[in-house]
């Protein structure tokens, strides 16, 4: 993510960021260690990745905005809003 922000700050000249995660997140229901096990018992090796589960995605929300709005490598960290998209009812709600 991260990657291709500073791409788009730097070669076109994006200012704003809006991280948007949704509600009844898969990721909520995994944890690191198994779905890594899974992996490894699949595939035969570890991935160069974190998995990254999470239990709230409210908090991974506030997390993502504080991880890009402190990366130096984003030259535009002004204006990083967070929101939680509700598959329910279709409204994206602003994580302060």
């Amino acid at each position: 993510m991260i990657r291709s922000l500073a791409i788009s700050q730097r070669a076109l000249g994006t200012v704003s960021i809006m991280l948007v995660q949704h509600s009844d997140c898969a990721m909520t229901r995994i944890s690191d260690e198994e779905f890594t096990a899974a992996l490894v018992a699949d595939i035969g090796q570890d991935p160069p990745w974190t998995v990254g589960a999470f239990g709230d995605v409210d908090a991974s929300v506030r997390e993502g905005v504080r991880r890009l709005s402190t990366s130096p490598f984003l030259s535009n960290v002004d204006d990083v809003r967070g929101f939680v998209y509700d598959l329910l009812t279709g409204a994206l709600r602003e994580i302060a």
